[in-house]
């Protein structure tokens, strides 16, 4: 009786590499307005970084919970991927690091320093990295 031939040695992790470059990368897109706000409001897990800066981002018993997932539909799923870095002195968004796309995206960059105009004012003014954020994912 034959044998069927099987990729034997040398040819079998080839055929394997082969099939995966054959596979077409998938983009994932920012985590959104509404993702960030869900962190911002629920987040039960903080991680102090030093220099007034804390990581949020919520537990898995948080996750779970449909009055959080629920709205968020399909992008729930990346709850656990996406963390903010708040910037307690300043009291805005340092930071969001999404760990799906192997690294950070700074979405919001600091003022000066001495820049306290804004706050005193109690002005929200969004800053040109945010704005050029909204315009290439925002709805």
């Amino acid at each position: 009786m034959a044998q069927a031939a099987h990729p034997k040695g040398r040819g079998a992790p080839q055929a394997r590499r082969k099939s995966a470059a054959a596979r077409p990368m998938v983009e994932r897109r920012p985590p959104s307005g509404d993702l960030i706000n869900a962190i911002l409001q629920y987040a039960d897990v903080q991680q102090p970084l030093g220099g007034g800066r804390v990581m949020l981002s919520l537990s898995p018993r948080r996750i779970a919970d449909p009055v959080i997932s629920g709205p968020l539909g399909r992008e729930a799923a990346r709850l656990h991927e996406v963390a903010v870095v708040w910037d307690e002195r300043e009291d805005e968004i340092f930071r969001i690091v999404d760990n799906a796309r192997g690294g950070q995206i700074s979405l919001v960059e600091a003022d000066d320093v001495g820049d306290e105009s804004a706050a005193e004012d109690g002005a929200f003014e969004l800053t040109p990295a945010a704005l050029a954020y909204i315009a290439r994912y925002g709805n």
